[in-house]
């Protein structure tokens, strides 16, 4: 495949940002996971609320501008035409690496307590967590994602000649921007502030970020399988439909302790316990698109980090993100470091990994290095997934020993009972971030340096069978029945996971003080999912690997055309 439209190479610049604003990111996760080890590192020059903020919107940040470089890459292919006002894409550019320096000098004023009052509203910072920027920033925010909302509607076709997939993407990029204005106004009542608060973080992720990421994934399946458009868009419609009727009354759960009426602690509970439905469906769709035709995997780490954003996806935000959304476990892990591990899986294993796989599909098309060694990006892939895998465990076993000790003993926070607690869990955090840490090095030099290097065919490094039914083992052709057992481990032991923050609510645990039950349900539970999660990535992709041909060398001179998205 070939550049057809000139304006698909504006997506380059956002993907090299997206590193560069990735690699920060880690920095400041390194130096936070020091800080949990040392909590006096850097104490009075970056104390560990300010990293932590700054470690949080890097990550959207960067997030953002992979889902800014996918959709400046695929628009021209879904409208069969140039991207509109490639000046204000350019302008765009500009605007966010501003944002990211502005945010970046005003989150130390949160130390200082500035938030620059002006007409009852906090312009240079707000201090709330996730949308900590002031309003200046705000603003600013908000016409970056009119200008990416004005761009997608402009460039698409008609309305009435869209397909799912069109909607998907221009619904979702336009409520990026609706969504974003419940976050450019100050509210007093505390309890109100974080009602609509939620309404931007939740709704971003949960109802706007979820769309768009479905689209994509269904997008990129197209281009790499040359799946049929019509049965794609037909799971694009029934992802999209399942995320916002779960998600909009599943933001409920966020209500349960803020001060809101009770009757949010039941709708909360049962809508959040139907969210994990699309994503299932999500899992299901790239497993059926992925094994219609058997087609050699061609770009194999795009289809890793693909294949990652949708399995992380389903564990760290359906399975985790149902064990602590009910009323009866939210109360014990709300806060925690339970929650942490949730938020790994989901923001960084979810749209993060989207955001890698749409690099490694188009960076090698925009540089036309078609043929290129594979193996970098198959290790970083391998190196961030355990490395993510490992922080999601630490937190969530640490979260556990956290809610016996403060919660049910009652433990001083802040006089060192639980950083003693926990001692061990703490030291596990820059042991698998540095895992993660040489992963995202070595695919950010990959990718940064991709038609830079001498380059050796992926064939050379790969495997080619002729025939799936001459693979045997755990490289055969992967059965629908099989991915459905995996996927039913992957739920039993999410059920022992939840079990085990119920059981807190028991008379022996939370009266009598004995930790037995949650201790060895969850020592149980999470061991057994990340497990469970890592060997079926492992057995899908040694199964999409054994059918694997010559890298960028199609069959037919039909595969070499760009598949019909429209």
């Amino acid at each position: 495949m070939q550049i057809q439209y000139k304006t698909q190479r504006l997506s380059l610049r956002f993907f090299m940002l997206m590193l560069v604003l990735f690699g920060f990111q880690v920095i400041y996760g390194m130096i936070l996971a020091a800080q949990q080890v040392d909590p006096t590192l850097l104490s009075g020059v970056l104390n560990f609320n300010v990293a932590r903020a700054e470690h949080l919107n890097l990550g959207i940040m960067w997030i953002v501008c992979g889902f800014i470089g996918s959709i400046l890459f695929v628009g021209p292919l879904l409208s069969k035409r140039e991207m509109v006002a490639p000046w204000l894409i350019k302008f765009l550019f500009y605007a966010v690496i501003v944002i990211v320096l502005w945010n970046f000098f005003t989150q130390f004023l949160a130390e200082r307590g500035v938030a620059g009052w002006w007409l009852d509203q906090p312009w240079l910072q707000q201090g709330l967590e996730y949308l900590e920027a002031g309003r200046i920033a705000g603003i600013l925010i908000f016409v970056g994602f009119a200008i990416v909302a004005f761009v997608v509607l402009r460039t698409f076709p008609p309305i009435r000649q869209w397909n799912e997939v069109h909607w998907g993407l221009g619904l979702g990029f336009t409520a990026l921007m609706v969504v974003w204005v419940f976050g450019l106004f100050y509210i007093q009542r505390l309890d109100l502030q974080e009602y609509f608060r939620w309404f931007v973080v939740h709704y971003w992720v949960e109802g706007v970020w979820e769309v768009i990421h479905i689209s994509l994934i269904g997008t990129f399946l197209v281009l790499m399988f040359k799946a049929d458009i019509k049965s794609v868009g037909f799971a694009v419609f029934w992802g999209i439909t399942l995320v916002w009727l779960s998600g909009l009354i599943g933001n409920a759960h966020h209500y349960f302790w803020i001060g809101t009426p009770e009757f949010w602690q039941f709708w909360g509970s049962l809508f959040s316990a139907l969210e994990p439905l699309p994503l299932v469906f999500c899992f299901w769709h790239i497993y059926l698109d992925a094994h219609t035709n058997k087609r050699p995997l061609e770009n194999a780490p795009a289809f890793y980090f693909l294949l990652g954003s949708t399995v992380l996806e389903l564990v760290g935000a359906g399975i985790l993100g149902f064990v602590m959304t009910f009323a009866l476990t939210n109360v014990w892990s709300h806060g925690t470091w339970v929650t942490a591990g949730h938020a790994h899986l989901a923001l960084f294993g979810t749209f993060g990994m989207l955001g890698l796989a749409a690099a490694y599909y188009a960076m090698p098309i925009i540089r036309k290095v078609p043929h290129y060694d594979q193996r970098l990006g198959k290790l970083g892939f391998w190196l961030v997934f355990t490395g993510v895998l490992g922080l999601a465990f630490a937190f969530s076993i640490g979260g556990t020993v956290q809610v016996y000790v403060y919660r049910i003993l009652g433990l001083d926070w802040f006089g060192g009972d639980i950083y003693r607690s926990m001692g061990v869990f703490k030291l596990m955090l820059p042991i698998f971030g540095l895992v993660f840490v040489a992963g995202a090095l070595t695919i950010m030099y990959d990718l940064i340096t991709l038609g830079q290097r001498v380059q050796t065919p992926a064939g050379t490094f790969d495997h080619d069978v002729t025939a799936d039914r001459r693979v045997t083992g755990w490289r055969k052709p992967l059965t629908g029945f099989e991915a459905g057992i995996w996927l039913l481990w992957m739920w039993v032991f999410g059920t022992v996971i939840t079990l085990g923050l119920l059981s807190f609510n028991l008379p022996r645990v939370r009266v009598d003080g004995d930790p037995t039950l949650p201790y060895l349900l969850a020592g149980v539970g999470y061991p057994g999912l990340l497990l469970v999660t890592m060997l079926f990535v492992w057995r899908f992709l040694a199964s999409m690997e054994a059918r694997m041909a010559v890298a960028g060398e199609p069959t037919t001179a039909d595969d070499a055309m760009v598949p019909n998205l429209v």
